[in-house]
């Protein structure tokens, strides 16, 4: 592999990067769309209109024209302005043109006359010519003027250039408003170019404004930076889901495609992101914003740099066609470039000349090279924790697994120490991620430690069994080693069990203390105990206590008599005492086995009957009274 000098090859042959699109309209795209219009032909009149013209744009049948032509027949006489826009704009898509009755040709004639609004000349202009007929320009110049001074609101100078670009004759007037709406664009992020109000005033403004340029026979003060800008911001509403939105979306999109004076160009990775040694291929499609083949183009690959080190892997390459359709390919692996992210600048020049294309020169697209990956010098040392001299050295071969018996005391020293190799330059690399796990066979608690590279890139671990003792809670016995390594550019993450070990550690006199993940003991909640309860004799003493007014009362009445011959055996009076009893006989229930939902909705009904009885009750005693 060549590899150029970063800061001198830059400067000889990188242009300048240019803003460019960053994407197009799909073929998914586009069926999400037709659905949504599809779905939206039996929606009012607006959602019917903007379907219609979505599937025009779109080059789509529509369904069952005869019976939505007979449909929009009853509107022909409407009196809303809008609603014949609307309905007439339909009927002219499906060929079958409204005839206006007399309400209606009565409130378009309205809608063109002195004080109309934008809104109002716009749709009445257009359903005007929906129908067929001629435009008075030199009338509907002077309404449009005048409401202008009224309104120059963005949404009203984009309805009002709609309608100029029907007009003949001299429109230099609404033209040079164009330039007012322009300098109004927010920008967004630097990337992108939009008007308050969202994707409808923003398509309203950019369609009017080009068909009014191509009327008037001028160039749009717009430049091609702000043309993509513009495109960028469609883009980022390619995602909506009303036919309003979608229309809007979709003739802005179409007229920036077929733009006369600024076409911006989408170039965009037609392959997946990563490139490896089986798919060493990039593929780059050239488009217009809609999709669509803006003409034979020759793509060049100006630089590859690896955003790692800034390395310029290859310049100045050209990109094959591939015929029949917008695309290009190359080999990015031919420069045999080492794994990481790279930047691909990249520009288009047309076949044949053609100054409208923008956003074509220095547009840099990301991908990745990914490799396999090998491990390579791998050593276990064992080496006492208070010397330095050389100890035991034992040489890993990857992938397999060490079969000498190792053996580690707690007063030594575990090392190991490897390279990772890529594969495909046999160099060593460095990666992401790399950890020493420790398995102990027996239980399966695992240790993971991160290897660490030094500035040779060999990574390396090293274990003091005696200040990581903690770490296993001094539990000995038998370990597997594993070495465990990932990067976003490899195809092969790799766990190799290298080799098992056995660890000593000393046996502790005392039991050690629990360690951070070890399970503690179980939780036993102590509820308050409840109070002793009294003996039965107090409990029916007590009852009895309760009930003593009531026994004395039965007592007398059996000595002295019950006079009932006053009782009124009314239904009021019967009622009463039954449901007084019967309330009593609730408030029993409620403290044996009842709770205060079920009481509340009894003692409602019973309580309503008692009511009303003894209030019936009561004055039929007051007049027998009185009387008396």
């Amino acid at each position: 592999m060549v590899t150029f000098r970063p800061a001198l090859l830059l400067t000889l042959v990188t242009p300048l990067l240019s803003l460019s699109p960053s994407s197009h309209l799909t073929s998914q795209d586009k069926a999400r769309i037709t659905s949504v219009f599809t779905t939206s032909l039996s929606g009012d009149t607006a959602s019917l209109h903007y379907s219609l013209l979505g599937l025009q744009l779109l080059g789509e049948e529509v369904p069952d024209k005869a019976s939505i032509c007979s449909s929009l027949s009853e509107l022909a006489n409407d009196a809303n302005v809008e609603t014949l826009f609307h309905a007439s704009g339909a009927g002219a898509a499906l060929g079958c043109p409204l005839t206006l009755g007399a309400e209606a040709a009565a409130a378009v004639a309205s809608s063109l006359g002195d004080g109309a609004t934008t809104a109002s000349l716009f749709f009445a202009a257009k359903t005007v010519a929906s129908v067929g007929e001629k435009l008075d320009s030199a009338k509907i110049k002077k309404g449009l003027t005048a409401a202008l001074k009224k309104d120059d609101t963005l949404l009203s100078l984009g309805l009002a250039f709609h309608t100029a670009a029907m007009l003949d004759g001299d429109l230099s007037k609404f033209f040079d408003r164009i330039e007012d709406a322009v300098v109004q664009a927010d920008e967004v992020d630097g990337k992108m170019l939009q008007f308050e109000g969202g994707l409808s005033v923003t398509s309203v403004v950019l369609t009017g404004a080009a068909k009014l340029a191509v009327k008037a026979k001028k160039l749009l003060p717009v430049t091609g930076d702000q043309a993509v800008k513009f495109g960028n911001y469609l883009m980022s509403r390619k995602s909506v889901q009303q036919p309003k939105g979608a229309f809007h979306l979709l003739e802005a999109v179409m007229t920036m495609a077929n733009n006369p004076q600024h076409i911006p160009l989408v170039i965009a990775l037609a392959s997946p992101v990563s490139v490896s040694a089986e798919n060493p291929h990039v593929v780059v499609s050239v488009t217009d914003l809609a999709g669509g083949s803006p003409g034979e183009f020759s793509l060049v690959l100006d630089t590859a740099t690896r955003q790692e080190d800034g390395a310029v892997v290859a310049a100045k390459q050209s990109l094959t066609h591939m015929v029949t359709t917008t695309k290009h390919t190359m080999d990015l692996m031919a420069a045999n470039p080492p794994a990481g992210f790279y930047e691909l600048v990249l520009t288009a020049s047309p076949v044949k000349a053609d100054t409208r294309f923008v956003g074509n020169t220095g547009v840099t697209l990301t991908v990745k090279v990914l490799t396999t990956i090998s491990v390579d010098n791998a050593e276990l040392k064992v080496l006492d924790a208070e010397q330095t001299t050389t100890g035991k050295t034992i040489k890993m071969n990857y992938p397999s697994l060490e079969t000498e018996k190792i053996s580690v005391d707690y007063k030594e020293r575990i090392l190991f120490n490897f390279n990772v190799l890529d594969s495909a330059t046999k160099k060593a690399m460095l990666i992401h991620q790399a950890f020493i796990k420790l398995t102990h066979i027996e239980t399966a608690a695992e240790i993971i430690y991160v290897a660490e590279a030094a500035n040779s890139k060999l990574y390396m671990f090293d274990l003091d069994l005696g200040q990581a003792a903690q770490d296993f809670n001094s539990k000995s016995g038998a370990y597997s080693v594993s070495v465990i390594l990932g990067d976003a550019v490899i195809t092969n993450p790799t766990s190799w069990h290298a080799a098992n070990i056995e660890i000593n550690f000393p046996e502790e006199s005392s039991p050690k203390e629990a360690g951070l993940y070890s399970a503690k003991p179980e939780i036993r909640h102590l509820f308050r105990e409840p109070e002793q309860r009294p003996s039965a004799v107090v409990s029916n003493a007590f009852t009895l206590l309760c009930l003593s007014p009531i026994l004395i009362m039965l007592a007398l009445w059996v000595k002295l008599g019950v006079n009932c011959s006053n009782f009124p055996f009314s239904l009021a009076a019967v009622g009463f005492h039954l449901g007084l009893a019967s309330i009593f006989l609730l408030y029993t229930y409620f403290w044996l086995e009842l709770n205060m939902f079920q009481t509340m909705k009894y003692l409602t009904v019973l309580g309503v009957i008692t009511f009303l009885c003894g209030n019936s009750l009561l004055a039929s005693i007051a007049k027998k009274t009185k009387s008396v």
